[in-house]
């Protein structure tokens, strides 16, 4: 696999993002240093529709800060 799949919580979650985190995908990068671009964060598709299990992000995956880029919280009308 060339990519990483990163998901994050945040202090945004159940506010005004999904309440069970985002993730982001991103290339493996050539250098050391990774960009993370937060923009692309995306809900899991478990935020939709409850016929889909989606991974949990770890503990240690949570930013004690919020993040107000990405997808938002999906709301039915």
């Amino acid at each position: 696999f060339d990519y990483l799949f990163l998901p994050f919580t945040d202090e945004t979650n159940g506010i005004s993002t999904y309440d069970g985190g985002r993730y982001l995908d991103f290339s493996i990068p050539e250098e050391k240093r990774v960009t993370i671009d937060f923009n692309r964060a995306y809900n899991p598709y478990c935020a939709y529709s409850g016929r889909y299990s989606c991974p949990i992000p770890p503990k240690e995956n949570h930013l004690e800060t919020a993040i107000p880029a990405g997808v938002k919280k999906f709301t039915k009308n």
